[in-house]
């Protein structure tokens, strides 16, 4: 019963969100970001999402998982280390048409000095409205930067926002008041 609250929630901050942001109109990726963010419009939204049941199920089995190299039938977006750690950063990861994001610490380095992560959390990012703008860098809060601070946004308003934190190694759904954002790296989701 509580899985289901936790879905009923979910769907019914997708149906709001639609609602206030109109209409949709068709999306490519990448584009070039907005240079500033900026609320306007706060939503109400838990201040944390709790770590058990945030990954939908579809998604769950990528939770543990070492790579490289990736799954076959997932496509690459972006990846990026989180400024400010050593050994955490987010990859845009695409499986078909659904969208997700997920937190990653580096395990270990091969001789060669390459990386090998492991997925600690995943953020999923499919049933977004199309046409907003995902900016995972470049955030800040109340003036100070937070390189841990994701959003999604539209026409100069952060809309959505989560936290990647690396210390409890997972994404936290977070109010989008005071979150102002410069940013060259944005990805329009579908």
């Amino acid at each position: 019963m509580h899985k289901q609250f936790k879905k009923l929630i979910l769907i019914m901050m997708v149906v709001l969100l639609l609602a206030a942001c109109g209409q949709f109109e068709p999306a490519s990726a990448p584009v070039e970001a907005p240079e500033l963010m900026v609320t306007e419009i706060p939503i109400t939204i838990p201040t944390t999402a709790p770590a058990e049941g945030l990954v939908p199920e579809k998604f769950s089995k990528y939770i543990g998982l070492n790579y490289p190299p990736i799954p076959a039938g997932l496509t690459e977006g972006f990846s990026m280390m989180i400024e400010g750690t050593e050994d955490h950063g987010l990859w845009l990861v695409m499986e078909g048409a659904d969208e997700m994001l997920w937190l990653g610490e580096i395990t270990h380095y091969d001789a060669d000095g390459n990386a090998y992560w492991e997925v600690k959390d995943v953020l999923d990012l499919s049933d977004l409205e199309a046409g907003l703008v995902l900016l995972p860098d470049g955030c800040s809060l109340n003036g100070a930067p937070d390189h841990e601070i994701i959003i999604a946004g539209k026409d100069e308003t952060v809309l959505l926002a989560w936290r990647a934190n690396t210390a409890l190694d997972m994404f936290e759904v977070i109010p989008t008041n005071g979150i102002e954002c410069r940013s060259d790296k944005g990805w329009n989701l579908e």
